[in-house]
């Protein structure tokens, strides 16, 4: 028999929608009789313990530092049980950290185009430090060129485009328990 995954990690482009979708799993798991699932979004948890935006930290002490602060708050995660992670969209480039959190754990792949992220990052107000400027989409065309590979090592890739963050939620739920979708 397959152990249960320990957490259930999700991957993919800034805009995927990583972070509406995790706390949705948590609701639905807990609907389906899977209690006890928490969140973590990966990119809160740094703001907190660096008490400055990510924004903040790329400006003042740049984009060493923040990967530095991710590595360290995805190693604290990783030794947590039962949870559901965002991670941001670098994350899946720090090999090391990858390794440590996908142990007993499920990778899930929000597979977006950049043009649909544009669109949802631009809808938010943007503020998301390698995407900002005169062209995120351009700078998001070249991030997934670089970051896909990674991505599609994932367990498993749910195009989102045209899906709501319940059907993506619910998706991942059907992953997750085993349980065949309606």
């Amino acid at each position: 028999m397959i152990p249960a995954p320990e957490r259930i990690v999700l991957v993919g482009l800034s805009g995927a929608g990583k972070s509406t979708v995790g706390p949705l799993v948590c609701a639905q798991l807990d609907a389906a009789g899977e209690h006890d699932w928490g969140f973590v979004d990966l990119d809160a948890e740094i703001e907190a313990k660096a008490g400055r935006t990510i924004p903040e930290i790329f400006a003042r002490q740049g984009e060493a530092a923040f990967r530095k602060l991710e590595r360290a708050v995805s190693r604290e995660v990783a030794a947590s049980g039962r949870i559901v992670v965002a991670t941001g969209g670098g994350w899946i480039e720090l090999k090391d950290a990858v390794a440590e959190m996908l142990h007993r754990s499920i990778a899930v792949y929000l597979q977006v185009s950049p043009e649909v992220a544009a669109a949802r990052i631009s809808a938010q107000g943007g503020g998301r430090p390698l995407v900002g400027g005169p062209n995120p989409l351009e700078k998001l065309r070249e991030l997934l060129a670089r970051r896909e590979r990674l991505y599609l090592q994932s367990q498993h890739t749910v195009s989102v485009d045209s899906m709501s963050p319940d059907e993506v939620a619910s998706y991942i739920v059907a992953l997750a328990t085993g349980r065949t979708r309606n």
